[in-house]
């Protein structure tokens, strides 16, 4: 079923939807003007890297003291075909997996390529819909939050990159929506998030169709981050020549990617996931490890400066890399079908 068959209005819906207030077990101590969100992307493959991933987003959460706003998912929300909204794996894999105790706050998700297996796309849609209960958010392929609520600072454009699966009127439906979003009032900060990179240190070096048509309304408009998945590994990229901070939380626990060059901005063959901070005068986003060590931190103003505040090393690029891509492609699964 292709989701064609969606609303019209609800296509082109200019979703101002602002995150409900998440739930805290820890007095806060943060500033009152402080925004905490958490991205990460390719998580669903029901993996030990997965369980060890939720279960540090529990403890860094936790011994943060901080509230959290939201927690951004990149896509790739799911590696198997689902059987309906009742699938069991919506419990397992989600619901139990991400500690509710904890994690109280709304999962807001981008549809990734392996969202378009099967029915999946659809049974997302229609989970999310019929459980409004549920922390597992998307009200549309594509849609608009403002964060926090009541007095928003950060605008996150929950975007759908996978051109692929839509026609070029659906496409071209999502430019322009994306060009009225940046064109209109919008808060301090602007994220917009999708699945594909569209620079890279792994598998896909860059992604043309979307520099083209969504990059150029990003720096036309001054977009400050482009956070993406897909590769499976964690990477900061600073491109000269563009406005905006590529950051990569592909790291929630899929089987990993290897990379091919280390040569630009920060790149570790590594789970994880991003903490981004705002406050009014600056962005801190920190890369945290499966086991909560920082393996990266950079601050950004702005004015769009960007100054690096810990990293550790680069994984080292792969030297052979059709050897490489051909045993991720050939490698056996360890649960039911993954693709790549």
């Amino acid at each position: 079923m292709q989701w064609r068959s969606v609303p019209l209005f609800v296509l082109v819906f200019v979703g101002l939807a602002s995150a409900s207030q998440p739930a805290t077990t820890q007095p806060s101590t943060q500033p009152f003007d402080e925004t905490n969100i958490l991205a990460m992307g390719d998580w669903g493959e029901d993996t030990a890297a997965q369980r060890q991933v939720a279960a540090e987003m529990a403890r860094y959460v936790q011994a943060s003291h901080k509230q959290f706003t939201a927690v951004l998912l990149l896509g790739d929300n799911f590696y198997f075909r689902l059987t309906g909204v009742d699938d069991p794996r919506w419990q397992t894999l989600f619901e139990q997996m991400y500690d509710p105790k904890v994690l109280g706050m709304p999962f807001y998700a981008c549809l990734g390529n392996h969202d378009y297996d099967g029915d999946n796309f659809h049974i997302e849609l229609t989970y999310a819909k019929e459980h409004p209960h549920s922390r597992f958010k998307m009200p549309a392929p594509w849609y608009r939050l403002n964060m926090p609520h009541g007095k928003p600072t950060v605008m996150a454009l929950m975007l759908d990159s996978n051109k692929d699966n839509l026609s070029e009127l659906q496409w071209n439906r999502q430019i322009n929506w994306i060009k009225n979003q940046l064109d209109g009032p919008r808060p301090q900060w602007v994220i917009c998030c999708a699945h594909h990179p569209m620079f890279s240190n792994g598998f896909f070096l860059m992604n043309g169709i979307l520099q083209r048509d969504w990059g150029s309304l990003f720096e036309k408009y001054g977009v400050d981050f482009y956070i993406a998945g897909h590769e499976h590994n964690l990477q900061h990229l600073e491109i000269p020549g563009w406005h905006e901070s590529f950051v990569i939380a592909g790291g929630g626990g899929a089987h990993p990617h290897p990379l091919f060059r280390a040569d630009r901005g920060f790149s570790r063959q590594a789970f994880g996931f991003v903490h981004l901070e705002f406050t009014p005068e600056k962005a801190i986003v920190r890369f945290i490890g499966t086991d909560g060590t920082i393996l990266h931190a950079f601050e950004r103003d702005t004015a769009g400066n960007v100054k690096i505040l810990q990293t550790t090393p680069n994984s080292p690029p792969q030297k052979n890399a059709l050897k490489a891509y051909l045993e991720l492609r050939n490698r056996k699964p360890t649960t039911q079908p993954a693709g790549r």
